[in-house]
């Protein structure tokens, strides 16, 4: 067993965050040199370096990385064990913090509620809903259990761990007429209202990766995928939109997709970091780990023709 101290496990995290010794050391209310000898003491008991210290400002090695979450996930263990016992934490339940991008949260998460919202375990889900670069970050900077999102190079390699939940697939679709028909088709007019992700959104670069654009008439664009379909629906224009979103829609024949436009795969992951994290989240993890691809997207054999 490590003698550490949990002051030194907030030391730590104030540094990372700072990535300053003596900013952080004013914070924690002690001198710089007591605050780098408790840094160091934390090290010593690990065995591992955890602050690369020859770089302007500070950064974390990526064992530092790793245990950034391993002393969140600590703390937040230990507040929760102790507002139990107190009585203050409501009905005693461990609070499991998710990170997801707006569309998913919407549309996905509910479809996961048999391995989050077990009864068994007792949680109480934080959920924090944003554009997908800001859900990204919040895992990355350990403010997270769970990230929801898409397919992402740098966390398919250490220190991560991730699920591959499904594939879903974004489809050019419009809103329809009285008679069931599309309001829109940009093979018959090329001057066809559209309504486009902004090109730093995550859609906006998969578009651009797929090389799609619609048509040069964009009379809107937005970063959030759950507003352009609003838009959509009300025949402002067409649009691409991911299956898990309209799903319902197609099926009550109130959106049609384009089928001239073909398809752009979209891969639906769930994230964490590789350190093991509290006994319920492990708990989560090892459900979704076992659980089949997400019910209800589409699939490129059911794509209406």
């Amino acid at each position: 067993m490590k003698n550490i101290e949990t002051k030194w496990l907030q030391d730590f995290l104030t540094l990372a965050e700072l990535r300053n010794f003596s900013h952080a050391a004013a914070v924690r209310n002690v001198t710089q040199p007591a605050f780098s000898r408790r840094i160091k003491s934390l090290e010593t008991e690990l065995g591992l370096n955890l602050i690369d210290r020859g770089k302007t400002p500070i950064e974390l090695t990526l064992h530092g990385k790793q245990f950034k979450t391993t002393a969140q996930s600590i703390l937040q263990q230990l507040d929760d064990e102790v507002n139990r016992l107190s009585g203050s934490s409501f009905l005693g339940r461990h609070t499991v913090r998710i990170s997801s991008s707006h569309s998913m949260a919407i549309s996905v998460l509910p479809k996961l509620h048999a391995c989050l919202f077990n009864p068994a375990l007792n949680t109480q889900l934080s959920v924090v809903a944003n554009e997908v670069d800001e859900a990204v970050k919040l895992l990355i900077d350990g403010k997270c259990d769970f990230l929801f999102s898409f397919y992402e190079d740098r966390l398919q390699v250490a220190p991560y761990r991730s699920i591959h939940l499904g594939r879903s697939y974004l489809y050019c679709v419009s809103a329809v007429d009285e008679h069931g028909k599309p309001l829109f088709d940009p093979a018959e007019n090329e001057a066809v209202p559209c309504l486009d992700y902004t090109p730093e959104s995550y859609m906006g670069r998969a578009l651009q990766r797929s090389n799609r654009t619609l048509t040069h008439n964009t009379v809107c664009t937005s970063s959030m995928t759950d507003f352009i379909k609003a838009l959509v629906m009300q025949g402002k224009g067409i649009s691409w939109l991911p299956d898990y979103a309209i799903k319902e829609e197609l099926a009550a024949g109130r959106l049609q997709i384009l089928s001239a436009r073909e398809p752009i795969p979209l891969d639906l992951y769930v994230y964490r970091y590789h350190s093991r994290l509290h006994a319920t989240c492990e708990a989560i993890w090892s459900a979704m780990s076992k659980m089949s691809p997400i019910d209800g997207l589409l699939s490129r054999e059911s794509q209406p023709h």
